[in-house]
């Protein structure tokens, strides 16, 4: 009777254990995403797609076929005047950043990948294991303003309250780790030694039969913890792929700078998806926030600095955070592409770049020796439609529209990779920077018609991001809110010619994210190109809502130049520039 208990507390211990095991959601160095027809594995050192994962085994699959063999990121700048370059690029061989912290055992348990889903439960044990993740940098929502994570429910409801913390979950799956460059010099391809760079990786994702019921987001938090030097300067990132459309033979690629993204498109049916061969797109939602006089700000003292109520700002850059609410940058603007390029595999000069000069010369748009490509006369594309071949960015490879077939067109068929590069930004110790990159895929009837589907779901895409992923900003108080976001629209029509309309949204909300407001007083100005006021459209309180002024080039007896103006929205804190072109 005796054995028999022991057996019985020896099987309720196990599954305990079991069950422990189950339930937890730090979930080791492997996982994958599924969203609607796209399943794609990832590690917890900054792979994605090259990890093999059973049952789906390696690389991202769209409709049960592969769509994407390998993708991650290249990151290049200097530290005290010293070239370096690393990344995380698995078919050009680069794997340089390990699991943890900078400093920290790589095969700690804790230097894992967390999941979160919008079915935990309140408080559970996704929520408890999230205590690990924070102290390894990850974010949470400060229901109670105490600048410390403590998941507990304080009224006993058993349901989560504004006023209580919670992880950062983004939409419906959300998988996050963090993972440092400390590989050793002799275990790279690229030479150079670790600089103490971190980065917080967050995969997230809806259950949707939407736009974005096919895309995943990628977003990277950058930090230089100051290892080497307190300044990286000069720094580019590129969002880097090697996409496996079905069969790679037959891949083509471009570069889309209207939706900031590069692409991979077949022009001819694949021996793999057949007529309905997708085309799969990254693009930059989200790129670091960059000053530049004369350009996001007016430089009133001259110091090339911008500082906040001396210097006038003439942009704004803003990254959305779903539930975290908005962060914006007065006087900056979102950098977004900078360049994009294509390799070829296995084709000397344009082949995977050996080394961190070459991994550079690709970042800034040249050829891996450093060369500016002509559109004119380059081999493998050719421009078309009509448009003059020396008018082409030559920065932007293959920019051209192949559904029209007009423009820089990739003419060579193959194994593509394909980088998207937004720089150049600095890295300052303990200063994070942000980069979200969107995964898109879709298909049509026939291969070109894919292009126009997945663009769809870009533009798509884009707006549910400026709409903050649809969330509403939560205030501890926990009062309904009626807008997440400010919002200062392009004026329509511009140019115009001799009125424009302005509009304009004031949300309600406490979060200090948005300046505080609650309505509030509003100032709209116009101003000429020097920083000079032409006009002010609105001076008053204005309760939370959306607004549209009309602008007229006649102001009272002066009748406006030709030429581009700006006008301004400021509401406490929040402070947005937009461009406008007057021409008679």
């Amino acid at each position: 009777m005796i054995f028999k208990k022991e057996i019985i507390l020896c099987f309720l211990l196990i599954l305990l254990i079991s069950n422990s095991l189950i339930f937890s959601q730090n979930i080791g160095s492997m996982a994958y995403i599924q969203v609607n027809e796209i399943q794609l594995p990832f590690n917890n050192k900054g792979l994605i797609a090259d990890v093999n994962i059973n049952p789906i085994g390696p690389g991202g699959q769209f409709a049960g076929e592969m769509f994407l063999f390998s993708s991650g990121f290249w990151l290049s700048g200097y530290s005290n005047d010293s070239l370096w370059a690393n990344g995380v690029s698995s078919s050009s061989l680069i794997e340089d950043y390990q699991p943890g912290t900078v400093g920290m055992d790589p095969n700690d348990p804790k230097a894992s990948i967390y999941k979160l889903t919008s079915s935990d439960t309140p408080f559970g044990q996704s929520w408890q294991d999230w205590i690990d993740a924070v102290a390894l940098g990850a974010d949470f929502y400060d229901g109670n303003g105490d600048g410390v994570y403590n998941p507990v429910d304080l009224n006993g409801n058993n349901q989560w309250d504004p006023n209580e913390d919670k992880p950062d979950l983004l939409l419906d799956e959300t998988y996050w780790c963090v993972y440092n460059d400390g590989v050793p010099s002799n275990s790279r391809r690229w030479v150079g030694n670790p600089l103490g760079i971190e980065i917080r990786q967050t995969i997230f994702a809806e259950a949707s039969t939407g736009a974005t019921a096919n895309t995943v987001f990628v977003r990277y938090r950058i930090k230089n913890t100051g290892l080497i030097s307190d300044t990286l300067k000069d720094v580019y990132f590129s969002m880097w792929a090697d996409a496996d459309v079905g069969d790679p033979s037959d891949d083509i690629t471009g570069c889309d700078t209207i939706r900031q993204g590069i692409y991979f498109y077949n022009n001819t049916p694949d021996q793999v998806y057949g007529n309905q061969v997708p085309s799969f797109m990254m693009d930059m939602l989200a790129s670091p926030p960059v000053y530049i006089p004369g350009v996001t700000f007016i430089d009133i003292n001259g110091n090339n600095i911008y500082e906040n109520g001396i210097d006038t700002p003439l942009d704004t850059a803003v990254n959305f955070l779903g539930p975290l609410g908005i962060r914006v940058y007065p006087g900056a603007k979102n950098n977004g592409l900078s360049s994009a390029i294509t390799s070829f595999k296995n084709t000397p000069g344009y082949s995977d770049p050996d080394n961190e000069i070459q991994v550079r010369n690709y970042m800034v748009g040249l050829t891996e020796s450093g060369l500016l490509l002509n559109p004119c006369t380059f081999t493998y594309g050719e421009v078309r439609g009509g448009v003059d071949c020396s008018l082409v960015n030559p920065l932007f490879w293959f920019s051209g529209d192949p559904v029209t077939d007009v423009g820089w067109i990739c003419n060579k068929k193959g194994d593509l990779r394909a980088a998207g590069t937004t720089g150049p930004f600095t890295l300052i110790k303990d200063q994070e920077i942000e980069i979200l990159i969107g995964y898109e895929i879709a298909n049509s009837s026939t291969p070109l018609e894919g292009i126009t589907a997945v663009r769809a779901v870009s533009d798509e895409v884009q707006s549910f991001y400026e709409n903050n992923f649809g969330y509403t900003v939560v205030s501890v108080e926990n009062e309904p809110q009626v807008a997440s976001s400010f919002m200062l629209e392009q004026n329509y029509p511009n140019p115009f010619n001799p009125t424009t309309k302005i509009k304009y949204s004031i949300p309600q909300t406490d979060s200090p994210l948005l300046g505080g407001a609650r309505g509030g007083f509003v100032t709209l100005k116009v101003y000429d190109i020097l920083g000079n006021e032409i006009t002010t459209l609105v001076n008053e309180e204005k309760q939370p809502g959306v607004y549209e002024v009309e602008f007229n080039s006649s102001i009272g007896s002066r009748q406006l130049a030709n030429g581009v103006y700006f006008y301004r929205l400021q509401a406490g804190d929040y402070i947005q520039t937009k461009k406008m072109i007057y021409l008679k």
